[in-house]
């Protein structure tokens, strides 16, 4: 009798614990993800992209520096993105890359990319595939206000097949405690079709943003079937906003 009485608590328990975390997430108030950057706002940017290309490893380590040079009436948000340096190791062995001129990028309110300037000479990849990687480089948020796991759909245009509209799905995973501060965690996958036979590249990451501020504090993810001059590469990708002093070490 004994016996059956505790396992009757642990049922009722086990309930009670359950229906206590769905009222918290029906407790849970809808948040606006859209939070209007200032201008002149800097962050300085590591990513650390690594690949294996014919058969040997190969890291891209690129720090730049990203101002908001201006907030338009509508919305939209123009960055200056300045080249800190890039260093690419083969196989073991590093070279340190020539700066790139500082290069500006138009997005909306939502994140979605209306202009973008892409340097047509003697890229590693076509440029339509380059700025299909501009577009979903950052996540794509809404309109409305979200709670934990709600998602959306977004569609853009594809550079490199017209007709084959990409669709970007965005997941809001709540809130995520790095370092003592609570982030946005935000999921964002998508795939685009790049030509007439069907072939197309997947993207997965995942990006925490300041509540406060909107600025982005990490991005982690992979980018799988990239083509490239030296065939499809899939890509892990870390970018981290990184202090001035940590910048310089």
């Amino acid at each position: 009798m004994l016996k059956r009485n505790r396992v009757m608590g642990g049922v009722l328990l086990a309930f009670a614990l359950l229906g206590s975390q769905m009222a918290r997430a029906d407790d849970e108030k809808p948040v606006s993800l859209l939070i209007a950057p200032k201008v002149g706002q800097v962050t300085h940017i590591k990513t650390v992209i690594k690949t294996n290309a014919a058969g040997m490893d190969l890291t891209v380590t690129q720090s730049q520096k990203n101002t908001v040079k201006e907030l338009k009436t509508n919305g939209d948000v123009v960055l200056e993105i300045a080249d800190e340096g890039t260093v690419v190791d083969v196989g073991g062995q590093e070279m340190e890359q020539p700066p790139i001129p500082p290069r500006s990028i138009t997005r909306d309110k939502v994140g979605k990319v209306k202009e973008v300037k892409v340097d047509e000479a003697g890229q590693f990849m076509a440029p339509e595939v380059a700025k299909i990687m501009s577009g979903l480089s950052l996540a794509i948020l809404t309109e409305k206000a979200v709670k934990t796991n709600d998602t959306w759909q977004t569609e853009l245009e594809n550079p490199a097949v017209k007709e084959k509209k990409i669709t970007v799905k965005g997941t809001y995973l709540g809130l995520d405690k790095v370092e003592g501060k609570d982030y946005w965690k935000i999921k964002q996958t998508a795939e685009a079709i790049l030509d007439v036979n069907g072939g197309k590249m997947s993207y997965d990451i995942t990006q925490w943003i300041n509540p406060t501020t909107g600025e982005i504090l990490k991005i982690e993810g992979t980018i799988k079937d990239v083509p490239t001059q030296v065939g499809n590469l899939t890509m892990q990708l870390s970018s981290k906003a990184v202090k001035v002093e940590e910048k310089a070490k």
